[in-house]
């Protein structure tokens, strides 16, 4: 990955958090601080009571497309270990670190999405657990 020097930051930016700080500074352009105003971040999920987890986890669980609702509960309800139930909710909504994942958010390149076990299969969510040759076979165990 390409590094780009960018002056204030402690270490180079990569390309993609440059991208980033420019979209952020191009979003607060227009921003004007005041002296004698007082500033207040607003939470959008719930402006009247600002931030808190439970509302976030609220939002978390209500948002589930209603197709995934029902593999959703079957987990949430269980009495797992909170890392299971963290990796089966990253797992149901597509956010592991996966190298399809990890493309689409610009980390990587196309030119390293193959699967990690050498099967030459591009590596997704479906793959990487179920069908792979190497990995896949953990599950049946």
């Amino acid at each position: 990955m390409e590094a780009v020097p960018r002056s204030g930051w402690r270490r180079c930016l990569l390309a993609w958090e440059d991208e980033s700080v420019t979209n952020c500074s191009f979003l607060l352009h227009d921003i004007v601080l005041q002296d004698r105003v007082s500033d207040r971040w607003r939470w959008l999920l719930d402006p009247v009571a600002s931030f808190s987890v439970k509302g976030t986890y609220q939002y978390i669980t209500t948002s589930v497309d209603p197709l995934d609702r029902g593999m959703y509960d079957d987990v949430s309800q269980r009495q797992v270990p909170l890392k299971v139930f963290v990796f089966s909710w990253r797992l149901l909504r597509d956010r592991l670190p996966i190298r399809d994942n990890l493309l689409r958010r610009g980390i990587i390149y196309q030119d390293g999405i193959s699967c990690i076990g050498g099967c030459r299969t591009s590596e997704n969510a479906t793959h990487l657990l179920f069908r792979c040759d190497i990995f896949g076979t953990v599950w049946h165990y």
